[in-house]
């Protein structure tokens, strides 16, 4: 078997320790390789010849990204899981006991155990490369860091830097880390191997030890030193951070707590291997829950569906121009990811104020990502100059594809797209983003249809990582190969799905919408209905939800799947009064189901009165809801839908569905996805629950054909009856 990692010693003595897993795109830890460093460094302890020691990749674009996940998912009991950890604090001592400078030397992504690793070393350099990144994500898979995150990030930075880069599992980049003294050094990535011998050549020597120590001191705000100086600060920090958490998570992920909790025990308090006894305990406690092993699975997941269709992507023609026809704030969001990819991108709308407030929509975007020091100023420049503003379609005969972004209403599309088609060469892919009418009668109004393809991105375009990728009847793989490999080439992730009013992620989610409005138009309080949902997992009300997305842009859509699903799918007299009472139209008006002012919001008294006519109109009389009922309507009605989708192919399989609704609507990520929701509940049971709830509120509520034969079978919609990573239900 080929060897992971390589050990040199140049005429210096100094020792380079090169890590690249042959056929792998990345570096990670696993069992294997761990043991293999383990061997590396027992022969670098007894070499009394060397000076320093360097440890560096042999990846172009990647430190170390982290453990294998693999073997993260195959860890089967709190034991086994504490193994894992002190197998790591091992390996990784005995980096920080070697009787010379360590270095580790970090292009391109440094994350979780590679970070840990890199923390164990004396000094690190990075690189400015836009892909260098330092982070720690494991709260984002349920754990905690467990090979020393915990306690050598804080003793290196102190609390008010370590926990949040603990706490939230966001990655920084090598000019943030250098500025914060995470990194001793930085460099351009043309010039790294040069700086990293500048660097060895000053550690070799105590008076260059002391430099980059006194350095490191002065990147630390004096403030922030004092303050966690004392009891008194550090009770504050605390106090701070698990407040952020509970706001964040109303409590429902445990890691972050976990991991507050091991460094409040520690930090000052214990030395280095009683923490990190503590951590690897904490980490054991962790790793076999089934909240853990839900988050693992949406990982793997995500890189499955990110390889799907990639070894066809060799045939894709290559797109180097885009046209975007429409520019409001879709398209200047679409613009935005367009050229943001470094796509040349054209975009057209009636006049030039439309023009306007696309390209200030996507200037916003990029401005945002300034502020995060994503990017600089001379960037963000060079990428606005890539979007050019038109208001007839000149220059469209250039375009490699088009995506036709204007207002959700059927005539109006059919109308743009004939005029697109009418002006670009005939090989141009045209596309339309549309979040719910049916690609095949829109291709009507094409003589090309086999160049046509649906492009479902989700609002903010900068925020939300998937876009369903929907083939009509007559479009051809080969453009549905295309159309998934440019939102790849975006950086966000394509789901194939079917063609039918609402696709997936809308005909699925919209149902839990409008359900919530019929519990409202019952005389439910609008913020226990939001409440309720949120302690479920939900990442916001679904009435908040409807703000949000905006009254009359929801009520337009409910009632697109009204008219396609019939009864089912019936919208309330109630969500219609609201819109028509002019004004509601939710957040961007500063009124909906709730008052918006300043940052603040309040239940609106005028939606009640407004929806007091309504009542009368559907015959509804006030419910006496319990908390179950108010939370199994909202979500069992999405279950059902969903099996519906699955049952007419509308996705190909669960796998797919609950990544599209994690990704896509923020459906409670601990919880795995919407199916595996259901398998854990036991689909038996939610059959049951339906019926009952059928009986009491209405036949939309009455099991889907494949819920019903999975129960019967006593059976689970992933196949395998396994739960992630393999869990039995």
């Amino acid at each position: 078997m080929n060897q992971a990692w390589t050990l040199t010693i140049d005429k210096e003595w100094i020792a380079w320790l090169t890590f690249d897993i042959p056929g792998e795109k990345v570096n990670t830890f696993s069992e294997r390789t761990l043991n293999e460093l383990d061997a590396l460094l027992d022969e670098l302890a007894i070499n009394e010849a060397i000076k320093a020691v360097v440890i560096r990749s042999g990846k172009p674009d990647c430190f170390i990204a982290g453990a294998d996940i693999e073997e993260l998912a195959r860890i089967r009991t709190p034991q086994e899981a504490k193994e894992k950890a002190e197998a790591g604090h091992a390996v990784f001592g005995k980096i920080a006991e070697l009787p010379v400078p360590t270095v580790a030397a970090i292009n391109g992504s440094c994350l979780g155990g590679g970070l840990e690793m890199a923390l164990a070393c004396d000094y690190r350099i990075v690189t400015d490369h836009p892909k260098t990144a330092l982070g720690l994500p494991e709260v984002n898979l349920g754990i905690l860091p467990g090979w020393g995150g915990t306690q050598r990030l804080p003793r290196l930075l102190g609390l008010g830097r370590a926990l949040p880069m603990i706490l939230t599992g966001r990655p920084m980049p090598g000019r943030k880390a250098h500025r914060i003294a995470l990194a001793d050094a930085i460099a351009a990535p043309e010039f790294f191997e040069d700086e990293i011998r500048r660097l060895v050549d000053r550690i070799v020597t105590r008076t260059g030890r002391r430099e980059i120590s006194q350095q490191r001191k002065r990147r630390q705000p004096r403030w922030l030193r004092f303050l966690c100086a004392t009891p008194m600060g550090r009770r504050l920090v605390f106090h701070q951070a698990r407040r952020g958490i509970m706001q964040k998570t109303n409590g429902l992920y445990p890691a972050p707590l976990k991991a507050l909790e091991v460094v409040a025990k520690t930090y000052r308090r214990r030395t280095l291997q009683e923490g990190l006894s503590i951590e690897a305990q904490a980490f054991s406690e962790l790793a076999c829950t089934s909240i853990s092993r839900n988050l693992v699975w949406i990982f793997q997941a995500s890189q499955r569906l990110k390889k799907v269709g990639a070894s066809a992507t060799q045939d894709v023609p290559s797109i180097r121009a885009v046209g975007v026809v429409g520019a409001g704030i879709m398209g200047g969001g679409i613009a935005w990811a367009l050229s943001q990819a470094g796509l040349r991108v054209r975009m057209k709308d009636i006049n030039w104020d439309a023009i306007g407030t696309g390209l200030a929509s996507a200037a916003r975007m990029f401005k945002a990502r300034v502020k995060r020091r994503k990017m600089t100023e001379n960037e963000l420049n060079l990428a606005m100059h890539r979007i050019a503003g038109t208001i007839d379609y000149t220059g469209f005969d250039a375009l490699d594809v088009v995506i036709e972004a204007v207002a959700e209403n059927l005539e109006i599309k059919k109308h743009v797209l004939g005029e697109i088609e009418a002006h670009v060469r005939p090989d141009t892919i045209i596309c339309t983003n549309t979040s719910s009418l049916p690609l095949n009668e829109l291709a009507s109004a094409l003589r090309r249809p086999k160049r046509f393809v649906g492009l479902h991105f989700f609002n903010p375009v900068n925020r939300m990582p998937l876009v369903e990728v929907i083939g009509g009847r007559s479009t051809s793989r080969e453009t549905i190969v295309a159309a998934t490999e440019l939102v790849r080439r975006l950086g966000k992730t394509p789901v194939v799905v079917g063609d039918c009013p609402g696709f997936l992620v809308n005909r699925i989610l919209l149902p839990y919408l409008v359900e919530s409005a019929w519990m409202f138009e019952e005389g439910v309080d609008i913020q226990r209905i939001d409440r309720l949902l949120e302690q479920f997992g939900m990442p916001m009300g679904p009435l908040t939800l409807v703000d949000e997305v905006g009254l009359d842009v929801g009520y337009k859509v409910a009632k697109v799947l009204e008219d396609a699903y019939g009864q089912r799918m019936r919208v309330p007299c109630a969500l219609g009064a609201v819109v028509e009472s002019g004004g509601l139209t939710g957040k961007k008006s500063g009124a909906g189901f709730y008052l918006y002012n300043n940052g603040h919001k309040k239940p609106n008294p005028q939606v009640k009165d407004v929806t007091a006519e309504a009542r009368k109109q559907d015959h509804i009389s006030a419910q006496d809801l319990t908390d179950d009922q108010i939370v199994d309507r909202a979500i069992l009605i999405m279950v059902n839908e969903a099996a519906r989708c699955l049952e007419e192919g509308v996705v190909a399989d669960p796998e797919v569905l609950d990544f599209a609704m994690v990704m896509g609507t923020g459906f409670a990520p601990f919880r795995g996805g919407l199916l595996h929701y259901a398998d854990q509940r036991g689909v038996g049971e939610i059959k049951l629950r339906l019926e009952e709830l059928a009986i009491s509120f209405g036949d939309r509520f009455a099991p889907a054909p494949l819920l019903e034969k999975i129960a019967r079978d006593g059976g689970c919609f992933y196949a395998d009856g396994a739960a992630p990573n393999g869990d039995a239900h």
